[in-house]
């Protein structure tokens, strides 16, 4: 018996680190599940105080915004919008947003932005749902005066293979 003690103790050992190492292999799937470049699909916002989420109108110009979510826990979103004073030409904002993000206990993912002093945000939270990414961000509205709720929904953009002819 005592020579069998070692034996079943090693068996144990092994057994629970392939369940720490599997659980392990889970939770970084489910990180590298958002990794990738997303584009910008939908958008919505609260308009009063308490009132349900509207979608917020996107022209062609706007749904070119695209959200890289990388590896390294880093964020860049790079902006498009239709500036009318040059007639309505699409523009893409100078200086992307950049921050930091990881996943929590909870299953959520927390994006941090590196430029909080325009807003200051109460939450701000991300979700993939049926396929999309949910980005969601709850802010105190100086101008306002109540909390206001931004979701956006980003699509998974596919990557363009280029073939050349010869």
């Amino acid at each position: 018996m005592k020579r069998l003690l070692p034996a079943y103790a090693t068996f144990l050992v092994l057994i629970l680190f392939g369940m720490y190492s599997c659980g392990k292999e889970d939770s970084n799937a489910s990180n590298i599940m958002i990794v990738g470049i997303w584009q910008l699909k939908q958008e919505f916002s609260n308009e009063e105080e308490n009132a349900p989420l509207e979608e917020f109108p996107l022209s062609s110009c706007e749904k070119m915004t695209t959200l890289e979510v990388l590896k390294n826990g880093r964020f860049i979103e790079k902006n498009f919008y239709d500036n009318f004073g040059t007639g309505g030409e699409c523009i893409k904002d100078t200086e992307d947003t950049q921050g930091s993000w990881k996943k929590e206990s909870d299953g959520n993912f927390y994006f941090m932005y590196d430029k909080s002093e325009i807003l200051l945000f109460n939450e701000s939270y991300v979700t993939v749902k049926n396929g999309d990414l949910v980005v969601t961000i709850e802010y105190d509205d100086p101008d306002l005066g109540y909390e206001t709720t931004l979701k956006f929904i980003y699509s998974k953009k596919h990557q363009e293979t280029s073939y050349s002819s010869k």
